[in-house]
């Protein structure tokens, strides 16, 4: 990649960066690309050079995002420093900070009014997150954290209460983090007994 070619990707990226941070913090409807292009300090036909429009821009926007966060994850997964505690415990604050400071208008807008981002978070969730976290339970079974008969269904179901929790309780779990993580943690594992001594992989 010669200098050119550095300087334009460094551009796309300020742009893609730019646009994340407005979209998420305001909603796609209220953000235009003029503001867009003030934050991202290029011109605004930088914008429409690189990526042809709105619509363009905010598909590509929420790919960088949602890939970005698949990196992260497969780091931890794959980190053999790890134990699969741990590694839950990161994916329940790791999801909280990243989709609690997203404005619910512009979910809505990926997930209702955009059929080619709908596609796109479809295929990302069948083709690299189910299967990532399937390895991730896969660990927990063979560590003995995971009882062997639970179901990865039913350990998804389990976790995704946390995530529409956190969705819906927004304030009360950012007045009362980190401990309330480490206790949502705890539960995970040892439901409202919290009897850490009877681990599920014991007879």
């Amino acid at each position: 990649m010669n200098g050119f070619e550095r300087r334009k990707e460094r551009k796309k990226q300020n742009i893609l960066n730019a646009s994340l941070k407005l979209f998420s913090e305001y909603g796609v409807q209220k953000v235009s690309i003029q503001e867009i292009a003030k934050k991202a300090q290029v011109s605004q036909v930088t914008i429409y050079n690189y990526f042809g429009g709105k619509d363009e821009l905010l598909f590509e926007t929420v790919k960088k995002f949602i890939y970005g966060r698949l990196d992260r994850f497969r780091d931890v997964v794959h980190n053999d420093d790890m134990d699969f505690k741990d590694k839950i415990r990161f994916v329940i604050q790791d999801k909280k900070e990243n989709i609690l400071h997203m404005d619910p208008g512009f979910l809505e807008t990926v997930m209702r009014d955009q059929p080619e981002l709908q596609e796109l978070i479809q295929t990302f969730t069948q083709k690299d997150a189910v299967p990532l976290l399937m390895e991730l339970v896969e660990q927990g079974k063979t560590q003995g954290f995971v009882h062997p008969d639970i179901s990865f269904r039913s350990i998804m179901f389990y976790i995704e209460m946390y995530y529409q929790a956190m969705r819906s309780k927004e304030d009360f779990f950012d007045h009362s983090l980190p401990e309330l993580s480490e206790e949502i943690t705890h539960m995970f594992f040892y439901g409202l007994m919290g009897n850490q001594d009877e681990h599920l992989h014991e007879d």
